[in-house]
Protein backbone atom coordinates (compact mmCIF):
# COMPACT_ATOMS: atom_id res chain seq x y z
CA UNK A 1 0.00 0.00 0.00
CA UNK A 2 2.84 2.36 0.87
CA UNK A 3 4.46 1.69 -2.52
CA UNK A 4 1.20 2.56 -4.33
CA UNK A 5 0.89 5.82 -2.36
CA UNK A 6 4.49 6.80 -3.15
CA UNK A 7 3.99 6.07 -6.85
CA UNK A 8 0.85 8.24 -6.97
CA UNK A 9 2.63 11.08 -5.17
CA UNK A 10 5.59 10.93 -7.55
CA UNK A 11 3.26 11.04 -10.57
CA UNK A 12 1.39 14.08 -9.22
CA UNK A 13 4.63 15.97 -8.48
CA UNK A 14 6.01 15.24 -11.95
CA UNK A 15 2.80 16.45 -13.63
CA UNK A 16 2.64 19.70 -11.63
CA UNK A 17 6.32 20.41 -12.32
CA UNK A 18 5.83 19.88 -16.06
CA UNK A 19 2.82 22.22 -16.15
CA UNK A 20 4.66 24.93 -14.22
CA UNK A 21 7.65 24.65 -16.52
CA UNK A 22 5.42 24.90 -19.58
CA UNK A 23 3.77 28.07 -18.20
CA UNK A 24 7.10 29.81 -17.51
CA UNK A 25 8.83 29.09 -20.83
CA UNK A 26 7.09 30.07 -24.07
CA UNK A 27 9.08 29.74 -27.28
CA UNK A 28 7.68 32.12 -29.92
CA UNK A 29 10.69 31.98 -32.20
CA UNK A 30 12.48 35.07 -33.59
CA UNK A 31 10.51 38.34 -33.30
CA UNK A 32 11.30 40.83 -36.07
CA UNK A 33 11.40 44.59 -35.50
CA UNK A 34 8.50 45.13 -37.88
CA UNK A 35 6.40 42.71 -35.80
CA UNK A 36 6.62 45.03 -32.79
CA UNK A 37 4.18 47.94 -32.87
CA UNK A 38 3.28 50.31 -30.04
CA UNK A 39 -0.02 52.15 -30.49
CA UNK A 40 -0.35 55.14 -28.20
CA UNK A 41 -2.71 58.12 -28.14
CA UNK A 42 -1.02 61.51 -28.51
CA UNK A 43 -0.96 63.59 -25.37
CA UNK A 44 -1.17 66.80 -27.44
CA UNK A 45 -3.25 66.15 -30.59
CA UNK A 46 -3.61 68.74 -33.40
CA UNK A 47 -6.05 67.08 -35.81
CA UNK A 48 -9.09 69.22 -36.68
CA UNK A 49 -7.89 72.04 -34.44
CA UNK A 50 -6.71 75.63 -34.95
CA UNK A 51 -3.38 77.09 -33.88
CA UNK A 52 -2.79 80.74 -33.00
CA UNK A 53 0.74 82.08 -32.58
CA UNK A 54 2.77 85.20 -31.76
CA UNK A 55 6.50 85.14 -32.54
CA UNK A 56 9.70 87.16 -32.40
CA UNK A 57 11.68 87.08 -35.67
CA UNK A 58 15.30 87.90 -36.54
CA UNK A 59 16.99 88.09 -39.95
CA UNK A 60 20.66 88.09 -38.92
CA UNK A 61 22.28 86.66 -42.06
CA UNK A 62 21.92 89.54 -44.55
CA UNK A 63 25.22 91.07 -45.67
CA UNK A 64 24.15 94.70 -45.09
CA UNK A 65 21.11 94.74 -42.77
CA UNK A 66 19.94 93.37 -39.45
CA UNK A 67 16.17 92.98 -39.16
CA UNK A 68 14.11 92.52 -35.98
CA UNK A 69 10.46 91.67 -36.62
CA UNK A 70 7.26 90.26 -35.15
CA UNK A 71 4.89 87.72 -36.65
CA UNK A 72 1.31 86.57 -36.08
CA UNK A 73 0.20 83.18 -37.40
CA UNK A 74 -2.99 81.20 -37.80
CA UNK A 75 -3.08 77.53 -38.79
CA UNK A 76 -5.69 74.86 -39.23
CA UNK A 77 -4.62 71.22 -38.88
CA UNK A 78 -6.73 68.85 -40.98
CA UNK A 79 -4.76 65.85 -39.71
CA UNK A 80 -2.03 65.24 -37.17
CA UNK A 81 0.57 65.46 -39.94
CA UNK A 82 -0.99 68.01 -42.32
CA UNK A 83 -2.15 71.60 -41.96
CA UNK A 84 -2.34 75.00 -43.66
CA UNK A 85 -1.10 78.25 -42.19
CA UNK A 86 -1.07 82.00 -42.85
CA UNK A 87 1.56 84.28 -41.36
CA UNK A 88 1.74 88.09 -41.22
CA UNK A 89 5.15 89.56 -40.39
CA UNK A 90 6.26 93.15 -39.85
CA UNK A 91 9.70 94.54 -39.08
CA UNK A 92 12.36 97.09 -39.97
CA UNK A 93 15.72 96.50 -41.63
CA UNK A 94 18.56 98.36 -39.95
CA UNK A 95 21.97 99.15 -41.41
CA UNK A 96 24.62 96.81 -40.02
CA UNK A 97 28.33 97.54 -39.51
CA UNK A 98 29.25 96.52 -43.08
CA UNK A 99 26.81 98.99 -44.62
CA UNK A 100 27.91 101.80 -42.28
CA UNK A 101 31.55 101.14 -43.15
CA UNK A 102 30.87 101.35 -46.90
CA UNK A 103 28.94 104.64 -46.62
CA UNK A 104 31.58 106.20 -44.35
CA UNK A 105 33.89 108.96 -45.74
CA UNK A 106 36.63 106.35 -46.21
CA UNK A 107 34.64 104.57 -48.95
CA UNK A 108 31.72 106.85 -49.85
CA UNK A 109 29.64 104.04 -51.34
CA UNK A 110 25.95 103.45 -50.59
CA UNK A 111 25.01 99.93 -51.76
CA UNK A 112 21.64 99.41 -53.48
CA UNK A 113 20.16 97.53 -50.51
CA UNK A 114 16.50 97.08 -49.64
CA UNK A 115 15.18 96.87 -46.08
CA UNK A 116 12.45 94.45 -45.01
CA UNK A 117 9.16 96.02 -43.85
CA UNK A 118 6.57 93.27 -44.06
CA UNK A 119 5.34 90.04 -45.62
CA UNK A 120 2.28 87.84 -45.89
CA UNK A 121 2.72 84.09 -46.43
CA UNK A 122 0.36 81.15 -46.89
CA UNK A 123 1.89 77.69 -46.66
CA UNK A 124 1.30 73.99 -46.21
CA UNK A 125 2.72 72.39 -43.06
CA UNK A 126 3.73 68.74 -42.84
CA UNK A 127 4.49 67.25 -39.40
CA UNK A 128 5.83 63.72 -39.89
CA UNK A 129 7.42 63.31 -36.43
CA UNK A 130 5.87 63.34 -32.95
CA UNK A 131 8.16 62.27 -30.13
CA UNK A 132 9.16 62.64 -26.49
CA UNK A 133 12.53 63.72 -25.12
CA UNK A 134 14.03 63.29 -21.67
CA UNK A 135 15.76 66.46 -20.40
CA UNK A 136 18.48 65.77 -17.81
CA UNK A 137 16.51 62.81 -16.50
CA UNK A 138 14.09 65.19 -14.78
CA UNK A 139 11.30 65.99 -17.23
CA UNK A 140 9.70 64.58 -20.36
CA UNK A 141 8.82 67.04 -23.15
CA UNK A 142 6.55 66.12 -26.05
CA UNK A 143 7.47 67.74 -29.37
CA UNK A 144 6.84 67.52 -33.09
CA UNK A 145 8.97 68.34 -36.12
CA UNK A 146 7.44 70.05 -39.16
CA UNK A 147 8.34 71.22 -42.68
CA UNK A 148 6.68 74.18 -44.42
CA UNK A 149 6.40 75.40 -48.00
CA UNK A 150 4.27 78.17 -49.44
CA UNK A 151 3.85 81.38 -51.40
CA UNK A 152 3.35 85.00 -50.44
CA UNK A 153 4.44 88.57 -51.00
CA UNK A 154 7.15 90.70 -49.35
CA UNK A 155 7.31 94.49 -49.15
CA UNK A 156 10.68 96.26 -48.92
CA UNK A 157 12.06 99.73 -49.61
CA UNK A 158 15.50 100.96 -50.61
CA UNK A 159 17.72 102.16 -47.78
CA UNK A 160 18.96 104.99 -50.01
CA UNK A 161 17.16 108.34 -49.42
CA UNK A 162 14.58 107.89 -52.20
CA UNK A 163 13.16 104.78 -50.42
CA UNK A 164 12.13 103.12 -53.68
CA UNK A 165 9.51 100.42 -52.88
CA UNK A 166 9.60 96.80 -54.05
CA UNK A 167 6.67 94.38 -53.83
CA UNK A 168 8.15 90.92 -54.40
CA UNK A 169 6.50 87.52 -54.99
CA UNK A 170 8.00 85.11 -52.47
CA UNK A 171 8.58 81.39 -52.09
CA UNK A 172 8.98 80.38 -48.44
CA UNK A 173 10.61 77.11 -47.34
CA UNK A 174 11.37 76.14 -43.77
CA UNK A 175 11.40 73.67 -40.91
CA UNK A 176 10.81 73.86 -37.20
CA UNK A 177 9.58 72.25 -34.00
CA UNK A 178 6.91 72.66 -31.37
CA UNK A 179 7.79 71.81 -27.77
CA UNK A 180 4.58 71.35 -25.80
CA UNK A 181 4.62 73.06 -22.42
CA UNK A 182 1.06 72.48 -21.26
CA UNK A 183 -2.37 71.34 -22.30
CA UNK A 184 -2.91 73.97 -25.04
CA UNK A 185 0.42 75.78 -25.39
CA UNK A 186 3.68 75.09 -27.20
CA UNK A 187 7.02 76.82 -27.64
CA UNK A 188 7.64 77.11 -31.38
CA UNK A 189 11.04 77.34 -33.09
CA UNK A 190 11.46 77.79 -36.84
CA UNK A 191 14.03 78.55 -39.54
CA UNK A 192 12.64 79.85 -42.86
CA UNK A 193 14.19 80.94 -46.14
CA UNK A 194 12.09 83.41 -48.16
CA UNK A 195 13.23 83.51 -51.79
CA UNK A 196 12.03 86.66 -53.57
CA UNK A 197 11.95 87.79 -57.17
CA UNK A 198 12.63 91.48 -56.66
CA UNK A 199 12.64 94.34 -59.14
CA UNK A 200 14.91 97.29 -58.36
CA UNK A 201 13.99 100.35 -60.40
CA UNK A 202 17.27 102.19 -59.91
CA UNK A 203 19.21 99.36 -61.54
CA UNK A 204 19.80 99.09 -65.30
CA UNK A 205 16.78 97.65 -67.11
CA UNK A 206 18.68 94.58 -68.29
CA UNK A 207 19.44 93.67 -64.68
CA UNK A 208 16.31 95.00 -62.98
CA UNK A 209 15.15 91.62 -61.64
CA UNK A 210 17.05 89.95 -58.80
CA UNK A 211 16.66 86.87 -56.63
CA UNK A 212 17.01 87.79 -52.96
CA UNK A 213 16.85 85.60 -49.84
CA UNK A 214 15.64 86.56 -46.40
CA UNK A 215 16.63 83.83 -43.93
CA UNK A 216 14.79 84.25 -40.64
CA UNK A 217 14.92 82.69 -37.19
CA UNK A 218 11.67 82.62 -35.24
CA UNK A 219 10.76 81.82 -31.65
CA UNK A 220 7.29 82.18 -30.25
CA UNK A 221 4.31 80.75 -28.42
CA UNK A 222 1.40 78.89 -29.99
CA UNK A 223 -2.03 78.09 -28.57
CA UNK A 224 -3.69 75.02 -30.02
CA UNK A 225 -7.41 74.65 -29.54
CA UNK A 226 -10.79 75.39 -31.06
CA UNK A 227 -12.18 73.30 -33.89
Amino acid sequence: MTRVFLAIAAFVLTTVSSVAHAQNVVDVGVVKNDDIKIVQKLLYPKARQNEYGAHLVMMPFDAFTFTPAMSLSFAHHMREDLGVETQLTGGYGLKNSHYKQLESPAYGVAPDVYRFLGSFMADVQWSPIYAKMNVAGRRIFHHDIFLTGGLGITYETAIQPDSTPAMSPTLGLGFGARVYTGKDYALRLQLRDDIMRQKRLKTAETKAWFLKQNVSLMIGVSKIGGK
